[in-house]
This record gives structure tokens, sequence and C-alpha cells, in this order.
């Protein structure tokens, strides 16, 4: 396992509703953890490189319905 970390822009701060949806990510397989604080515009995920890329990692935030920033990968 290579351990890696991210860290993405957001849009707006999060809020009650998107802080639940950062927990619903980390019972996604690869993702070790994710960082964040209510009102913060920034997430940093950890993930396991050996089964994510950068952009694999982006589109499952994305798909959480989190609020990305665009990202340069």
């Amino acid at each position: 396992m290579t351990k890696l970390q991210l860290s993405f822009p957001l849009l707006r701060p999060l809020d009650e509703d998107l802080m639940y949806r950062v927990g619903a990510v980390t019972s996604t397989y690869g993702i070790l953890g994710v960082r964040a604080e209510p009102g913060s515009d920034r997430l940093t995920v950890e993930y396991d490189a050996t089964r994510f890329s950068p952009r694999d990692v982006e589109a499952v935030l994305a798909r959480a319905g989190l609020p990305l920033a665009v990202r340069s990968v």
C-alpha cells in the first residue's frame, strides 16, 4: 500500500450536510481518511495510490456531491 495525500479546494465552506457527505466518502475502499473542518474551504484526502489515481479520488468526491473547485491534476 502506498499512502498519498491530496488537498482539494472547495467552492464553498462545508456545512452540516456536506460534512455528512465527507463522512460517507471514507467508506469507499481505498480512501483512508478525509480531513475537513466545518466552515473550511479545503479537504485533505489520504488514499491508497495502488488503488486510486488523483483523478479517481476527485471523481469519488464529486460523486458524493462535494462542491470541488477546478483542480489541475
